[in-house]
């Protein structure tokens, strides 16, 4: 017996040092293979993520410089010296206003370094002086260049200004902003310009390494690969676009990247982030010899933690194995006498071995571990649902209440700010059962907590009809804006890993970020509220509280005001116009990213407009309408397109029913042709029915019959309509005055012209200008 004993002791020990010796070696290689990939990971996403601040805080600064410029020449002084003649005295006076105006500005940002004016009309800069041929080739050559330039700003790369005229000049190297005067125009109608020159050295040190230890070198090229910062003064303004790697980064096409390169023959990482705004590359280059520097120092740490610990488990495997083994044997050996089962007929059968009854034992804990953990796993969506349930909802109001619940589903959350966010299976008719769309929604629950558990914590819940909630937490370590950029990075994978795995897309609206739990209602009601605006941004979008519109009243009404060709075309029976008309509405309203509330009730004011005009010619009202509410069936489309085919189709029926009320009628071909001549000739100011009766050899009664019959509304009506619309054409694309505008839509008097435009659009031809400009302007920016 005390044989076998220890030969049981000599195979333990021997298996547990085979063991010990497995998983060090094992830790070895699993070390060098994951450990360091996703070291190498977090460094590049780490260099990524600096590149992007430094890209952010660059991006800040032109824009409050481009904000500065704009304040500049929206001011009284400047718009007197590019638009008024003045004499010597008001010339003077108005120089030294804005003299002082710009030097407060330029005193009151560290940036900039000098603003000149310079007037096309006048051909002088705002101090008076007038440039020579040698000044426009070299500190003013922008003047030259930015005349035709089609556009209304521009940022120049870096250039030098000389800053004395001594034999021995001083230069500076700046990066120059560029603007027109007048803000919006044509290239023809440009005034003057101004430009905003920055001190080069201060714009780089918001892009420079923040210590010298700090690895790699940071600059800034344009589109064309000219460098705009840079730590080397010499390189500043030349084109380094032959680079391999530079004319990589320019024809990539991408926003950002990595990628490897060989820069000035040393093998190095370069990393890349286009800005939006500027249209400048922030360009990072770090030596892969200090990119790699951190990952070999911790392996190769590993590797002597790795030896030593085998080492260590080598020399204490027997000692180890023997006392661990001498207790486990004498339990069994003290079992062995009560190892006995009694038999049905009365029998008593005894193990031959005392690790049968282990095994046995074991077993039975495991098939009841199994049953236990299967009704637990059943019962879990349930619970996950009531307590998303409860938070979405505001009836849990404090983390406590909730814990008990969290703990029996394992789910955690911060205590610091949450995002809500809503997901919506896109074309849900087209999968094949409820129970298929069941089982993408639990699949893409668990694929969102998996995601936001890698970076934060998180739970995800189905809501019934393939839609899903989604609850982000965060720490409070870092601001607002971090957060939702993570939570829109998680919403970028659920995308990818439905098209990827599912072969289908899915919608994402993300609300605010809350900082208590009883406004997860807000957010999640505002995420609602994003999912809605997938019918103007269609399927497979991410929707943030950003993207949705905040002031729709100026484009209510100037949506409203296309009706009218609309309604138009369809008194014409012009089916072909109408739907290129419906196709020109519908591509605004994504271009001006329009509530879909506001969609809905545009389209139902159209239809209503066209019930109108169909219902004056006795069109019945039965017949124009389907049974359902028409708020609810709109409500029904998913996407722009769908509910863009309907109104299509509305109107075509529309034009088929005015056609069959009017096929009784009688039709003249005199009245198509007065139409044809009135398009033509709107414009004379002699035009009248006596004019068109003559022209067609008809009687004015008559005429005037035939007009009404066929346009419902007589001829004056009808004629003022069309001059106010191409009226509204002018005002809106060109600078005339309205004066010439009155003269050329058939009007010699212009305060008759004046009045009949304010009744018709219940504005002045001024203020329907200024109006146009404004919201032109706003779509600008």
């Amino acid at each position: 017996m005390e044989r076998v004993q220890n030969k049981r002791l000599f195979n333990a020990i021997a298996i547990l040092s085979m063991v010990l010796f497995l998983l060090v070696f094992s830790s070895i290689f699993l070390t060098y293979m994951i450990f360091n990939g996703q070291l190498g990971k977090q460094l590049t996403a780490t260099n990524m993520e600096l590149l992007k601040q430094q890209e952010h805080k660059l991006e800040l600064v032109l824009q409050n410089i481009d904000k500065l410029t704009i304040q500049l020449l929206n001011s009284d002084e400047i718009v007197r010296f590019f638009e008024y003649e003045l004499n010597e005295q008001e010339s003077r006076n108005n120089m030294f206003r804005i003299s002082n105006f710009i030097t407060n500005v330029i005193n009151s940002n560290d940036y900039i370094f000098s603003i000149d004016l310079y007037s096309y009309t006048k051909q002088r800069l705002v101090s008076g002086n007038t440039l020579t041929e040698q000044d426009m080739l070299q500190d003013f050559q922008w003047i030259t260049q930015f005349r035709q330039f089609d556009g209304y700003s521009n940022w120049m790369p870096t250039r030098k200004i000389q800053l004395n005229r001594s034999n021995y000049p001083i230069y500076r190297n700046v990066t120059t902003l560029v603007r027109t005067y007048p803000l919006i125009h044509s290239p023809a109608g440009r005034k003057g310009a101004v430009a905003v020159n920055i001190k080069e050295d201060v714009l780089h040190g918001l892009i420079r390494n923040s210590t010298e230890e700090e690895a790699g070198q940071t600059f800034v090229i344009d589109k064309e690969g000219v460098v705009v910062l840079h730590g080397d003064k010499s390189k500043l303004g030349k084109d380094i676009s032959e680079f391999p790697y530079i004319s990589r980064i320019i024809g990539d096409g991408e926003a950002d990247g990595q990628f490897s390169a060989d820069v000035e023959q040393v093998a190095s990482s370069v990393f890349y982030v286009q800005a939006d705004y500027s249209g400048w590359t922030i360009v990072r280059v770090v030596p892969e010899v200090q990119f790699t520097r951190p990952l070999a120092a911790i392996r190769n740490g590993l590797l002597v933690l790795a030896v030593v610990l085998f080492v260590v488990a080598t020399a204490s495997a027997a000692a180890v194995g023997r006392w661990t083994f001498k207790p486990v044997n004498r339990f069994i050996m003290a079992m062995t006498k009560h190892l006995t089962v009694p038999q049905k007929n009365g029998s008593v059968r005894k193990y031959t071995d005392e690790f049968q009854y282990f095994e046995s034992t074991v077993q039975d804990i495991l098939q009841d571990r199994e049953q236990l953990h299967r009704q637990v796993n059943e019962s879990k969506p349930f619970i996950k649902w009531q307590l998303l349930t409860d938070l979405l909802s505001g009836n849990r109001k404090s983390m406590p209440a909730l814990q008990s619940f969290m703990n029996r589903v394992g789910v955690r959350l911060h205590t610091g700010r949450y995002i809500v966010m809503s997901v919506e299976f896109d074309n849900r008719n087209d999968i094949p059962t409820p129970r298929d769309l069941q089982l993408y929604s639990y699949a893409l629950c668990n694929v969102a907590e998996e995601l936001m558990n890698a970076e934060s914590l998180g739970i995800a819940a189905e809501t019934g009809n393939g839609k899903c909630a989604v609850i982000m937490s965060f720490d409070r370590t870092d601001d607002a804006d971090r957060h939702m950029m993570r939570a829109v990075a998680v919403a970028d994978l659920m995308k990818g890993f439905v098209q990827e795995y599912f072969n289908r897309t899915i919608t994402v609206g993300i609300g605010d970020s809350v900082d208590e739990l009883k406004d997860l209602q807000l957010s999640y009601k505002q995420s609602l509220e994003a999912l809605r605006y997938k019918l103007v941004m269609g399927g497979n979008s991410i929707i943030t509280p950003e993207e949705m519109a905040s002031e729709p009243s100026p484009k209510f009404y100037r949506l409203y005001a296309m009706t009218d060709g609309i309604l138009a075309s369809v008194k014409l029976q012009d089916a072909e116009k109408m739907r290129q008309q419906v196709r020109k509405w519908f591509e605004s309203f994504a271009e001006h990213n329009v509530p879909p509330e506001m969609i809905v009730q545009l389209v139902v004011q159209c239809l209503m407009k066209a019930a109108t005009a169909a219902a004056e010619i006795g069109v019945e009202s039965e017949r124009m309408f389907p049974e359902q509410p028409m708020y609810e069936r709109l409500s029904q489309y998913e996407q722009l397109e769908q509910l863009e085919q309907f109104t299509a189709l509305a109107m075509e029926n529309f034009i088929g029913l005015i056609q069959q009320k009017r096929s009784g009628r009688e039709r003249n071909e005199v009245i198509d042709k007065v139409l044809l001549y009135l398009q033509e000739h709107y414009m004379r100011n002699d035009l009248s029915l006596n004019l068109l009766a003559s022209e067609f050899r008809i009687s004015v009664s008559h005429l005037s019959k035939l007009f009404k019959e066929q346009k419902e509304c007589n001829f004056i009506d009808y004629l003022m309509e069309l001059r106010m619309n191409k009226a509204k054409e002018l005002l809106s694309e060109t600078e005339e005055k309205i004066r010439d505008i009155a003269e050329r839509v058939g009007y010699t008097n212009v305060n008759s012209f004046v009045r009949i435009f304010k009744k018709i659009t219940g504005l002045t031809p001024t203020e329907y200008r200024e109006r146009a400009y404004e919201e032109s302007a706003k779509i600008d920016l």
